[in-house]
């Protein structure tokens, strides 16, 4: 015989199931949320934009995104998906089956994902089923038992805090919300009460109705006496009620107790609460990282394998503030060489880069922005540059880099440009500043020497993807750290402002030789390395060379004065290709 597994759902969830789901001809779904480490359901997201057939329904991207927002803008979990099926089936079929084993595969720490069933039937409930109005709610759940992953049914327990409030005279104000405090889940409602004016919320524990909610007026918690023989639903009002009376008895010492922290209490009915917490946990950085990095603006285009590993290095260096420029959503195929997960797939890619540097830093200020670099128009990148300290261009669009070089170097913004080779068998770092060479021409300068090898061309992630072949992520990433790490030290001040910061004595005699391009070797004897290095001894792979790029006096970008030419007055782009042709057919020569 199956065991029928426990689940806790408020009235105010049930209700939404119901008129939501139930209200409308199947299929229909949502996803269920709930304090966190409980079994209580407390709120439905219903998925609009789901991709449904009379038979059939399936989960919009749309969804999963809302999901990801939910859970890092408030405390409430994703806890599983409910959706409707015709009403002669309140079973899972094979496919649900199939689906709600991979879900909780997918996300193992829920310990079991909920999927009830949703049909329009007013026949009496089995034991896993409650009726209300005409729809019927069957209770399932994929749960993990002995290594094997079994659908079983759940039987429901229904909390009535809504019947509650409602007979103690109290008139919900918003909707509830899921809120913690030292760890400790409440749903929280804001309420006005006939009987006490004074009160302005109510908190539920997960226990309720077995334990008394806690009344919060003017900011503190109020004791409530608490029977817990009678009816669920009259133990609010009955509390209420003798809460008004005068007692003979003094409260003062339960009162007392609960007035430990009334600062936190009155915490718990803004969003801030959260954040607040992330401050607190991430000060504790204060004085490990520059303190120059907090106040630090880096646009960073391009979130793909390169770009999302510099950007999570910066973070967790200190980098106080981030814009992202991505247009592309998570693929599959990303998963073998950036930082995403599954759950990100179908998510634009700086929102999901987002919510992953927020959870590290949750001071962090971050601007995603969804558009192609050529979309957003150069007077909306000169914006976005315009308060910047760095820009980091790791797109794989020479023409997006051409136009952010030129944009950048008007303004004097220092750059730097990572790239990888095909296969990543090798890659490159270009940093640009007030008088160093622009992208243009280190790029044309360069990879000129390299006509018929695989240097010729940085790889297309857009039409030849890297497959996730064994260890190309680590050649990946070594490449990106050293861009990283050049980038940590254009963020420091070159005049020694910095203290004792090792890092911004890193390009100090890079700088002074002019070797702004560094090539990058992770196979044995890749390109120029075999032939540079083959006298040094002790060398294998991951090899570098610096070289001292030297700037075209005629170039539009970093030539001399007279030659350049404004990326905002002229069509800059033009310029840019056609002296990039002139330079790769005269080799460089005048």
């Amino acid at each position: 015989m199956i065991p029928v597994m426990r689940v806790r759902v408020t009235d105010h969830a049930l209700a939404a199931i119901v008129d939501r789901i139930g209200a409308v001809a199947p299929e229909a779904g949502g996803a269920l949320f709930g304090p966190p480490g409980t079994d209580l359901v407390t709120h439905l997201l219903p998925d609009e934009e789901a991709s449904v057939t009379h038979v059939r329904y399936r989960t919009s991207a749309r969804l999963i995104e809302e999901v990801e927002r939910l859970q890092y803008r408030g405390a409430a979990r994703f806890k599983g998906i409910v959706h409707s099926h015709p009403a002669e089936l309140p079973e899972p079929s094979d496919q649900d089956l199939r689906e709600f084993g991979r879900s909780l595969a997918l996300n193992p720490h829920l310990g079991r994902y909920l999927a009830p069933v949703v049909t329009h039937d007013e026949g009496p409930p089995a034991a896993h089923e409650v009726v209300s109005r005409g729809v019927r709610v069957s209770w399932f759940g994929a749960v993990s038992v002995a290594g094997e992953t079994k659908v079983l049914p759940m039987h429901p327990l229904v909390l009535p805090v809504s019947a509650s409030l409602t007979r103690a005279g109290a008139q919900e104000v918003g909707e509830p919300e899921v809120l913690t405090v030292q760890e400790v889940p409440v749903l929280a409602v804001r309420a006005r009460f006939d009987q006490l004016p004074s009160v302005s919320a109510v908190l539920f524990g997960v226990d309720f109705p077995a334990t008394p909610p806690t009344l919060v007026a003017h900011g503190s918690p109020i004791a409530l006496p608490w029977n817990p023989a009678a009816a669920a639903a009259d133990r609010l009002a009955l509390a209420v009620t003798a809460a008004r009376r005068p007692r003979r008895r003094s409260t003062a010492p339960a009162i007392a107790r609960l007035r430990e922290a009334p600062a936190r209490a009155s915490a718990l009915l803004t969003r801030r609460h959260a954040r607040s917490v992330g401050s607190r946990l991430f000060a504790r950085s204060a004085g490990l990282l520059a303190p120059e990095l907090a106040g630090r603006h880096v646009v960073l285009a391009g979130a793909g394998s390169v770009g999302a590993y510099v950007a999570e290095c910066l973070v967790r260096s200190g980098v106080g503030r981030l814009t992202l420029i991505d247009p592309e959503p998570v693929a599959t195929e990303n998963l073998g060489r950036s930082p995403y997960a599954v759950r990100d797939i179908g998510l634009p890619k700086v929102r999901a880069l987002a919510s992953r540097l927020v959870a590290v830093n949750p001071e962090l200020v971050v601007r995603a922005v969804r558009r192609p670099v050529h979309g957003l128009g150069a007077r909306n990148l000169a914006e976005l540059l315009g308060d910047s300290h760095l820009l980091v261009a790791a797109t794989d669009d020479s023409r997006a880099q051409r136009h952010l070089d030129h944009l950048a170097y008007w303004k004097g913004v220092p750059a730097v440009f990572p790239g990888l080779y095909r296969g990543a068998a090798g890659g490159e770092v270009i940093m640009t500043y007030p008088g160093a060479a622009c992208w243009g021409c280190a790029t044309a300068g360069v990879r000129d020497l390299s006509t018929g090898t695989s240097l010729a061309q940085p790889t297309d992630y857009g039409t030849g993807r890297l497959i996730a072949e064994p260890g190309l992520v680590v050649d990946i990433q070594h490449v990106s750290a050293a861009a990283t790490k050049i980038a940590l030290a254009l963020l420091h001040p070159a005049d020694g402002e910095s203290g004792d910061a090792r890092i911004a004595r890193f390009l100090t005699g890079a700088r002074e030789r002019g070797q702004s391009y560094v090539a990058f070797g992770t196979e044995p004897g890749y390109w120029l390395f075999g032939h540079v290095l083959r006298e040094a001894p002790g060398q294998h792979a991951f090899q570098s060379v610096w070289m001292t790029v030297e700037r075209r006096p005629d170039c539009p970008v970093c030539g001399a004065e007279d030659t350049r030419t404004d990326p905002l007055a002229a069509t800059a782009q033009d310029v840019s290709v056609g002296r990039l042709r002139h330079l790769l057919r005269t080799g460089g020569r005048s």
